[in-house]
């Protein structure tokens, strides 16, 4: 319901007060079991204005037209689409369109409707004498954010029922009133529960019933809350005057359980965490998705750590790591025998995508499943479940992949609600109005979007348009400021609770260690804080920062734990910089012995952050999991691919009609090998702007080969040298030769030319550098390279930019007009620096970044500083600015 009050009724034999439910009217009117419906059948119909949407996105668009639907019909007062009438609206406007599809949809089909809705239809349907036992309530009025459907359900009701007994009305009053009381006039906490949602009441000077304080993280602010609960009751309050208001969330739920238990403390109404998940059901869903070709990196990192899977743990866990890392082929799954190579090679098969191609890999699937006796359970469950879907594949047909998802949906295994009892510190949940009142209150998680909630925009309906729905029908269908006025009406209350002190906890970094702003409600309680001078506070200044408090003025009691015997941390040096007192070059040694070979892209994060370039050496490098996406690494990838076979070794330049016939082929069997996911209809804009790129490019560079009159002599050529006292490796694009015998590397990057032009005349280009390095002094040549190598040509190097085609060369002088040749060291900065850096890292030091250093990467050196970003803990653990910034200007100079 969208009212804030529930609608109570009092039992006739017992007196007992209970809320009315749809589950409850069922009982009482008989209503009709609700008819099943498949709605996403009905929206994929010829003639439905979502009909598009359901071939791109079905579950999103068949989830926001029931639920534009279930706000339709809430606005109205019997719950009939003839209420809506659509004669005064422009019949050609996206909302008549919208609005017409939606009550042809519920005319058509009633059973669309939520099954509560269907209850409250019949309830309104039927007369007095329908009803089985005598629901009178014990309220005269409906809550005034309750919908028009609620208000005619609920006048329906007193039609049929009247209200209780005055006794009993006055009891239940006698309830509520102590949870709308809140505090004793003019404290700060008063000020907060008359003023949070716009009320009139002049900032004051802030007192001691609230308080502010910021904490790292969720679990820190149960530890809080914990404690603060111990000190209470210390001083004598009992537990059942204290109170804890949580986000709806697991995790929060998880962390107030623990901290309590530790204490000793008793929670009262903390709901139950599910005491499993549904593993089955979560497998299954995941190998779908993986035999929809193509199959999506983060389902096939989902399923390779399922633990029904018939390979080790840690096995899973790397081939997840390396399909994240972008890697479609991992290394980890060369050492797969039996059953896990047969399902791994099933995985990454051609399967057939028909219904009976799927039932044929989905039977075989099964078969490779694990054998491990204590998972039986779990693929009993699995084998129960795709008994279901093999009903529906083996009748052949088209396959409807929106259904074997839906019905493979995991599931759903929620927190469930928990007895409350008298003793306890009571916690109430986000989504529920308080269910007694208390003297303290503490209120987790006012960061992000919580507090209240944000409120997404409708696919179907703008608030502008809902507004003139309102003014030219009178139909009030819930806006998103309706909905925002409703949610923060429901916070006033639930601070409503408190008597004498409200503490308000601020989390500074999420679940998933990013950061986040202070919640929308910590401003608008700021605002009733304040004097004449300052006027009022700002919500940051207000916050205090447990650690910057003095212990002794902490809001609950502490004690120091004694060191033990373990090494404990350091604070971080004064200069910056972390002494490891061991070579980190040598960490990881070749079979011969000798260091292993950095490659160029290692050695730029090693000059933009030593500290991110030991996490990799280390392999504690973050993996993130998101959604593939096409960003400039993926592009670059495919466009080397396609000019790779565009362009062979030892072979004649293609025409220009030759390179239209075949770059839609090449960028094709590119896509399938570095981004199957790009193959979607939902990437078609992305590749043709990656076509018509590479083909623009490669016109270009066809030109470009032919006046300097150069030959290919390989592509992808593997590059081995030494240089600054390391080995290095690389991987040049390609390798020319030109016509006077001199050797041309080239690099094709997927950008353009000026800030690549402004790094160069800066002379912060490493990459360049080190290729030419190694092929001054080279080891491990293949035949090709020895060969052309064997008259110790002069070496040029050269990026060719694919975005403008334009060529930048260093080291040749080339035919006039042909390309750009870069004068002076392109790469004596990059280079003296490194050399710096290799020399620290070999003595064990890690010189840690400083807050100017994107500033200085981006501005001075020209060049993107990606490995500031490669870790979280390379932003945590930066030191001031002026701490290194002679170091850099005498890098510089």
């Amino acid at each position: 319901m969208n009212g804030l009050d529930p609608f109570v009724t009092v039992h006739a034999g017992t007196g007992a007060f209970r809320t009315i439910t749809a589950d409850l009217l069922a009982e009482a009117y008989l209503a009709p079991r609700a008819e099943e419906f498949d709605l996403n059948a009905a929206l994929t119909m010829e003639g439905q204005p979502w009909s598009a949407s359901m071939e791109v996105a079905p579950m999103e668009t068949a989830s926001a037209v029931s639920s534009a639907l279930r706000s339709l019909a809430m606005a109205t007062k019997r719950l009939s689409p003839d209420e809506v009438d659509l004669s005064c609206l422009d019949q050609d406007s996206r909302l008549y369109r919208h609005l017409a599809a939606l009550c042809d949809l519920w005319r058509q089909s009633p059973a669309a409707l939520s099954e509560d809705l269907q209850v409250y239809a019949h309830v309104l349907d039927s007369s007095a004498a329908d009803a089985l036992e005598a629901l009178p309530l014990a309220t005269a009025k409906p809550c005034a954010f309750a919908s028009p459907i609620e208000r005619s359900l609920h006048a329906h009701l007193l039609g049929h029922h009247g209200l209780a007994s005055e006794t009993f009305r006055q009891e239940w009053g006698g309830r509520k009133s102590p949870l709308l009381t809140g505090a004793p006039g003019g404290t700060s906490l008063w000020r907060v529960q008359k003023g949070l949602t716009g009320a009139d009441i002049a900032p004051a000077p802030l007192d001691d019933s609230l308080g502010f304080f910021a904490l790292r993280d969720e679990a820190e602010e149960a530890d809080f809350a914990a404690a603060r609960a111990q000190r209470l009751i210390d001083e004598g309050v009992a537990p059942n005057e204290i109170a804890l208001l949580a986000p709806d969330e697991v995790g929060y739920f998880a962390q107030l359980r623990r901290a309590f238990d530790a204490l000793g403390v008793p929670i009262s109404g903390l709901p139950d965490l599910p005491a499993s998940r549904d593993v089955a059901g979560e497998t299954l869903l995941h190998l779908l998705l993986c035999l929809q070709s193509p199959a999506p990196a983060m389902a096939l990192a989902s399923l390779y750590i399922s633990p029904l899977m018939p390979w080790p743990s840690p096995t899973g866990l790397q081939l997840a790591r390396e399909v994240m890392q972008g890697r479609f082929e991992p290394y980890a799954a060369k050492s797969l025998t039996g059953r896990a190579k047969r399902l791994y090679t099933l995985l990454r098969g051609n399967v057939s995508q028909t219904p009976s191609g799927i039932l044929e890999a989905l039977d075989q699937a099964v078969q490779n499943l694990s054998d491990d006796p204590e998972l039986r359970e779990y693929i009993t469950v699995f084998r129960s479940k795709l008994t279901a879907l093999r009903g529906v594949l083996s009748q052949g047909g088209t396959l409807d992949w929106a259904v074997l998802f839906r019905m493979a949906t995991p599931d759903s295994v929620k927190p469930t609600s928990s007895e409350a009892f008298i003793e306890g510190v009571s916690v109430f949940t986000e989504s529920a109005m308080p269910w007694r009142p208390t003297r303290h209150l503490i209120a987790l998680g006012m960061s992000g979007n919580r507090w209240p909630r944000t409120i997404s925009a409708s696919p179907l309906f703008l608030d502008g348009e809902l507004q003139l729905l309102r003014e030219k029908t009178g139909l009030n269908v819930e806006t998103r400021g309706d909905a925002l006025a409703r949610r923060l009406e429901k916070l006033r209350r639930q601070f409503l609770c408190a008597s004498e002190t409200l503490t308000l906890l601020r989390p500074a970094f999420a679940a998933n260690g990013s950061r986040q702003p202070p919640a929308a409600a910590l401003s608008l309680v700021a605002r009733t804080i304040g004097n004449e001078e300052k006027g009022t506070e700002d919500e940051e200044t207000l916050i205090r920062d447990v650690r910057s408090i003095p212990q002794e003025c902490w809001p609950f009691s502490h004690r120091l734990a004694a060191a033990g015997s373990e090494v404990q941390p350091k604070p971080l040096p004064e200069d910056g910089v972390l002494r490891l007192d061991r070579d980190l070059l040598r960490r990881q040694l070749a079979e011969d012995g000798r260091m292993r070979p950095q490659s160029p892209s290692r050695l730029e994060t090693l000059l933009v952050s030593p500290l991110a370039w030991s996490l990799s050496e280390f392999g504690a490098e973050p993996v993130t999991w998101a959604p593939e996406g096409l960003n400039v690494m993926v592009a670059g990838t495919i466009s080397h691919d396609v000019l790779e076979y565009l362009f062979p070794k030892d072979s004649p330049l293609p025409d220009h009609d030759q390179i239209d016939a075949a770059v839609p082929e090449l960028l094709a069997a590119a896509i399938r090998k570095h981004a199957p996911f790009l193959q979607r209809s939902i990437w078609a804009v992305e590749r043709e702007g990656l076509t018509r790129d590479i083909r623009k490019a490669a016109h270009t560079w066809r030109d470009t080969l032919q006046a300097l009159g150069a030959c290919v002599i390989d592509n992808e050529i593997d590059l081995r040298g030494e240089a600054l006292g390391i080995l290095l490796r690389g991987r040049a694009d390609c390798l020319l030769q030109l016509p006077d015998g001199s050797l041309l590397v080239v690099d094709h990057k997927k950008s353009g030319t000026p800030r690549r032009r402004s790094r160069l005349e800066a002379g912060w280009d490493l990459q360049l550098g080190l290729y030419r390095a190694m092929l001054l002094r080279p080891e491990k040549t293949g035949p090709a390279l020895e060969a052309a190598l064997a008259g110790k040509p002069t070496i040029g190097v050269a990026y060719h930019l694919i975005n403008d085609q334009g060529v930048l060369l260093e080291g040749l002088e080339p035919p006039d007009g042909v390309v750009t040749v870069m004068m002076g060291d392109i790469s004596g900065q990059a280079m003296g620096l490194l050399d710096t850096r290799l020399s620290e890292v070999g003595a064990g030091l890690i010189r840690l970044n400083t807050e100017d250093d994107r500033a200085f990467f981006e501005k001075t050196a020209n060049l993107a500083p990606y490995a500031l970003d490669a870790s979280p803990l390379v932003s945590r653990f930066m030191v001031p600015a002026d701490m290194q910034r002679e170091y850099l200007e005498d890098i510089d100079d």
